[in-house]
C-alpha cells in the first residue's frame, strides 16, 4: 500500500517538473503573429488615455493595437529598445518597447513616421506598449 502511494507522488511530481520545463522553454511572445485588435495615430491614442483612463483601459488595455507616429526618442539598454512617438503639443508619447534579442531591429531615425504593433499595458504619464514590432 504504502509503495503504491509512493509511486503515485513520484508520477505526480514528474508530471509537475515537466510542466515546469515545458513553461520555462516557452518562446516569449510578440504582436507580430497576433491580430491587430485596434488601430489609431499616437495623438489619438494619447489624447483617449489623457482625457479618460478608465474608458481607454476599457476600450485598449491587453489588446494589440497599431499605432503610426513620428518617433521623438530611441533609447537602447542591453537587448531592449525603447521607442517614443510624439503625441502632439503634450509632454508625453507612446512609450512602445521592443526586444532586440529576437529580431534584428533596424530602428528609423528621430523625427520619421513609423507604424508599431504592440500589445498595451496602460497608462503612467505615457502609453505603454510592450512585445512591439514594426508594422508593415
Amino acid at each position: 500500500m504504502k509503495r503504491k502511494y509512493l509511486l503515485i507522488a513520484a508520477v505526480i511530481w514528474l508530471i509537475l517538473i515537466l510542466v515546469g520545463i515545458y513553461f520555462y522553454n516557452k518562446p516569449h511572445r510578440n504582436a507580430a503573429h497576433e491580430k491587430t485588435d485596434v488601430q489609431s495615430d499616437a495623438v489619438t491614442l494619447y489624447s483617449q488615455f489623457q482625457q479618460n483612463e478608465a474608458s481607454a483601459n476599457q476600450k485598449f488595455l491587453d489588446k494589440i493595437i497599431e499605432v503610426s507616429g513620428k518617433v521623438a526618442d530611441i533609447h537602447e539598454s542591453g537587448n531592449n529598445i525603447i521607442v517614443l512617438l510624439d503625441a502632439g503639443s503634450v509632454p508625453g508619447g507612446i512609450n512602445c518597447s521592443f526586444t532586440n534579442a529576437e529580431h534584428d531591429i533596424q530602428m528609423p531615425a528621430k523625427g520619421s513616421v513609423i507604424k508599431v504593433k504592440g500589445k498595451c499595458t496602460g497608462f503612467l504619464m505615457d502609453v505603454n506598449l510592450v512585445d512591439c514590432v514594426l508594422a508593415k
